[in-house]
């Protein structure tokens, strides 16, 4: 079922308008970005699920996002606090919003956003063979953030001495809340 949830996440990112498509968007083990990952980029990677019942199945899945934009434009060593500053809290040049702003963003979105819930239940009616299929009922909430972090090169993938910089901050969103009657996880018993 996450399966479901992870793949409706990251095909609505990507057609939010948001301009993260194929290359700036993808489902990840983790937070990290792929080699190939230009200065912009958003995983889409599972968090923790959970039963909340012993009489039938009240499941709770978690997924994260988790936004890395490198750091262009400053001198290696001239990265500090007023860098960094000026990266997350202002608008990062014409019309590109500042990391905090991006980080707003992708929360305002991915916050009970009942049209990714939709997306995943279409997923799981697509991928199942047949009989009744028992999707999401709740979608997920908002949980928390990072606070965003400045990064080397081992987190771009890169070589250990490239002087590779990005700021990245993980988004957390929990509860999307899936249930199914007990009977219908057994198989009949003759």
């Amino acid at each position: 079922m996450i399966d479901a949830l992870l793949f409706a996440v990251r095909d609505g990112l990507r057609g939010a308008g948001f301009g993260y498509g194929v290359e700036q968007c993808e489902i990840m083990d983790d937070g990290h970005p792929p080699p190939r990952a230009g200065n912009l980029f958003v995983a889409v990677h599972e968090g923790p699920s959970s039963n909340r019942s012993t009489r039938n199945l009240d499941e709770r899945f978690a997924f994260s996002m988790t936004l890395t934009m490198r750091v262009t434009g400053i001198p290696i060593d001239r990265i500090g606090d007023q860098g960094l500053a000026s990266k997350l809290a202002r608008t990062a040049g014409k019309g590109q919003p500042s990391f905090n702003a991006r980080l707003e963003q992708l929360r305002a979105w991915g916050h009970m956003n009942w049209t990714v819930m939709a997306a995943a239940n279409t997923n799981i009616a697509a991928w199942t063979p047949s009989g009744t299929v028992y999707g999401f009922v709740e979608p997920a909430m908002y949980a928390g953030a990072e606070k965003p972090v400045l990064v080397g090169g081992e987190w771009l993938s890169a070589a250990p001495e490239a002087v590779d910089v990005a700021l990245k901050a993980e988004l957390r969103f929990d509860g999307a809340r899936r249930m199914q009657p007990i009977t219908a996880a057994q198989a009949s018993v003759t």
